[in-house]
């Protein structure tokens, strides 16, 4: 299941600027070929991602546009499981080997008021399935210059529970309905802001089935002989509802003397399990003659725990339940559940071989750590990310 390790994350990131470019951006009817893959490899050996992507995108007349999207990712390695690291790693580090294939269809229409598009897409991993909707409307006033865009997501996914470290409880269903509104104003020829207001209800089985957490028994208490303390680890337990809130607020300004321009962007996220996350980043676009625009980016990302985040259940007069069922009491020590604090240097060229056609070449460093002072730093992974993509329009 994808959702083990912050690859995840990173890609959000990416992804979110582009459903924003989406939502604010009105060029239709142009054809164009975009192909990606990218190459997301963790320090000491643990994850490794590889994802190969191609989009399509035509116009069906003047009014209707079609795309579609599809996308092969691959993941082995090792992720921490729960338990604490121990010199062992075969221990605390749950071995992955898997695939993924999704696939994207989205329909959009230039109204004379008012433009509509529509999205369905669908998700296949070994362990886990999703499908997904999306709708949304927007409407341009004062000659497009201020747009405002409302839209809705919906994702229906199975979760197979049955994974290492159990018998588990069969398929699982996960349901996330979104909500989403946003705003665009271009300030003038040269500069524009967009704010993005998104909430979500995730619902059903909400716990991650790779994730453990551990607990102390004493065996043979008094014992001078037969006392011994064992660790036994059983399946986190997180809440079987979720509320989530997200601002999202960018800004962009390009510098004529410079022949450059600025790409900054805030993000705030929460939800009622107490975790709050802040991410600020700021990407400088550089044009070198007419071939070349060269973009170095930097983002940090920080967050607080969630109330149910624990490294251990020892002291916490929590009794785990064999298999999670959403009830109280919660507990997790899911290390991206911890307070944190992870960092990413990245540096784009892109490469214009002819107007309609560029290739670019992206490297970032990601690194993260851990600060509430008892979460082993161990668990948190650096990776450095390669991506080479494609664009040709027709």
């Amino acid at each position: 299941m994808f959702s083990h390790f912050p690859f995840k994350t990173y890609l959000k990131s990416k992804v979110l600027s582009l459903l924003l470019l989406c939502c604010f951006c009105k060029s239709y009817g142009q054809k164009n070929l975009k192909l990606k893959f990218q190459d997301w490899i963790e320090d000491d050996d643990r994850i490794k991602v590889r994802s190969w992507y191609a989009e399509a995108n035509t116009p069906i007349n003047d009014s209707w546009d079609v795309g579609v999207t599809g996308m092969v990712d691959t993941i082995s390695g090792a992720t921490p499981n729960g338990r604490p690291p121990t010199t062992n790693n075969s221990e605390w580090l749950a071995k992955l080997n898997e695939k993924r294939k999704a696939g994207i269809l989205n329909l959009n229409k230039k109204g004379t008021d008012y433009d509509f598009s529509f999205e369905v897409g669908l998700s296949d991993e070994p362990d886990y399935l999703s499908r997904s909707y999306a709708a949304q409307i927007s409407r341009g006033f004062a000659e497009d210059t201020l747009i405002v865009t409302t839209g809705i997501s919906y994702l229906d996914d199975e979760v197979d529970s049955g994974v290492p470290g159990g018998p588990g409880l069969g398929i699982q269903s996960k349901k996330t309905p979104e909500l989403m509104v946003g705003v665009y104003r271009m300030l003038d020829s040269k500069s524009s802001v967009s704010l993005n207001l998104t909430y979500g209800r995730p619902k059903g089985y909400l716990s991650d089935p790779y994730k453990q957490i551990g607990a102390t028994k004493t065996l043979f208490p008094g014992d001078p002989v037969l006392e011994k303390d064992i660790l036994y680890l059983y399946p986190e337990n997180r809440p079987d509802e979720r509320d989530t809130f997200t601002v999202y607020l960018e800004g962009k300004k390009y510098f004529e003397e410079l022949d450059g321009s600025v790409d900054t962007s805030y993000r705030f996220f929460t939800d009622d399990s107490g975790l709050t996350g802040h991410t600020i980043e700021l990407k400088w676009m550089q044009r070198l003659g007419e071939k070349f625009v060269i973009s170095p980016l930097y983002r940090i990302y920080q967050q607080s725990q969630a109330d149910f985040y624990n490294i251990t259940l020892d002291g916490t007069g929590k009794t785990p339940v064999l298999q999670p069922n959403g009830n109280t009491p919660h507990y997790s020590a899911d290390y991206r559940l911890s307070e944190l604090r992870a960092s990413t240097y990245g540096l784009k060229i892109t490469y214009f071989h002819r107007s309609d056609l560029s290739l670019d070449l992206s490297l970032d460093r990601y690194l993260v750590n851990g600060r509430d002072g008892r979460t082993d730093q161990r668990v948190y992974p650096d990776a450095q990310v390669l991506t080479m993509g494609m664009q040709w329009e027709f």
